[in-house]
């Protein structure tokens, strides 16, 4: 019986290289909560955050296509109305200094970059569609986020596309896995 296993073996091998890639387990992530801007004055622009929301996790090298998954919680403490909003993620925000407009922090909040969206493109990772006070599921994937997982530091960045947001709402990212294949 067991030499009917290298044999066995043999014909999964063909099998396994023609699905391509292979998941490996959801990994557990620190929640984040992503400070939103005025719309007022960012209207329109990808709003990164000068705080780095993967805090050292990284992907290996071997693995790619990393998918985050999670419940999104948009507080609206200050009557904002958001509805839509896209998200982009960087490994540092270094190349936005001069760019892209500069939006300093106040009272201890992270400095912000608004930056023109067709500029942005390539590091989309998906769009969260959110409700007051309401814990919606998303998902989250592109080369983008596999770039900045590989270096272990991710700026998350938004695009309001429908609704309001207020200075001092949060969207507050929960429950977060992430899962990679190889």
């Amino acid at each position: 019986m067991s030499s009917r296993r290298p044999h066995a073996r043999l014909l999964l091998a063909p099998l396994l290289a023609a699905c391509g890639t292979i998941p490996t387990p959801s990994v557990p992530l620190p929640d984040t909560t992503v400070p939103l801007a005025n719309t007022f004055i960012t209207q329109g622009k990808v709003v990164y955050v000068d705080q780095d929301g993967l805090r050292g996790s990284t992907l290996p090298a071997a693995l790619q296509g990393l998918t985050i998954r999670g419940d999104a919680l948009y507080d609206a403490a200050s009557g904002g109305t958001l509805g839509t909003v896209k998200l982009y993620v960087r490994p540092s925000l270094d190349a936005l200094e001069g760019r892209c407009m500069r939006v300093p922090g106040v009272l201890g909040a992270p400095t912000l970059y608004a930056c023109e969206p067709q500029d942005e493109t390539a590091q989309g990772i998906g769009t969260l569609n959110v409700q007051a006070r309401a814990s919606v599921p998303f998902t989250l994937s592109g080369p983008a986020l596999d770039t900045a997982a590989r270096s272990g530091r991710g700026y998350f960045g938004f695009q309001v596309v429908t609704g309001t947001a207020i200075q001092g709402e949060t969207v507050e990212l929960t429950n977060l896995k992430a899962q990679a294949r190889l």
